[in-house]
């Protein structure tokens, strides 16, 4: 049986954070978009993505990895449903990836609390003691047990390491194999390209 992944979505995020993690986990776990709403939803990309169920559904379903990108939270900070989705993956011990400002929700919904985390969120000063009980670190990605949060520009780390996290790489030398072919640090054999003609 294939694991679940649920890639969170919301008005204002920037699904690009998390694409990379996704096309490595597509090819062995099923991935459902989870919105405040059933429906469609635009991307800051301009894509529009098929929402497979609501916040509330979700509630009802076991998943193993939770992605939550970042962007503007600004229209879910205050969703209940969303706090409890991301309580009760911390509770099942599901995995929980989240970049740039998605960390941010994390705290919101105190699943920080005793945490090691980064995090490039800007949010008003009266939302800064969210942050109380976790500890910040400053490196692109932090891993603290199931959770792994990171900054923008750490996409690919962030996806290799919870890819990682999720089993589908064979060993430590196939996940730097994978990142270094992403972020073009790798040889490449122009001879399968074809001949090159003047």
């Amino acid at each position: 049986m294939k694991k679940k992944v649920l890639v969170l979505l919301y008005p204002g995020c920037i699904e690009f954070e998390i694409k990379a993690a996704l096309e490595l986990l597509a090819n062995q776990c099923e991935i459902y978009a989870v919105a405040p709403e059933k429906g469609t939803l635009h991307g800051s990309s301009g894509l529009l993505y098929q929402i497979n169920m609501s916040f509330e559904e979700a509630l009802k379903e076991n998943f193993d990895c939770l992605l939550v990108p970042g962007g503007d939270p600004g229209s879910v900070v205050e969703n209940q449903a969303l706090s409890q989705l991301l309580k009760n993956a911390s509770q099942s011990g599901s995995i929980i990836g989240a970049v740039c400002a998605g960390p941010l929700l994390l705290a919101i919904a105190g699943i920080l609390k005793g945490r090691k985390q980064t995090n490039a969120a800007f949010y008003p000063a009266e939302m800064a003691h969210v942050w109380d009980e976790s500890q910040l670190v400053r490196e692109q990605v932090v891993i603290d047990q199931n959770i792994v949060t990171a900054l923008p520009e750490a996409h690919i780390d962030f996806a290799a390491e919870t890819g990682w996290l999720m089993g589908v790489f064979e060993d430590k030398n196939q996940k730097t194999q994978w990142q270094q072919y992403y972020k073009g640090i790798h040889q490449r054999d122009w001879s399968l390209s074809g001949p090159v003609s003047d």
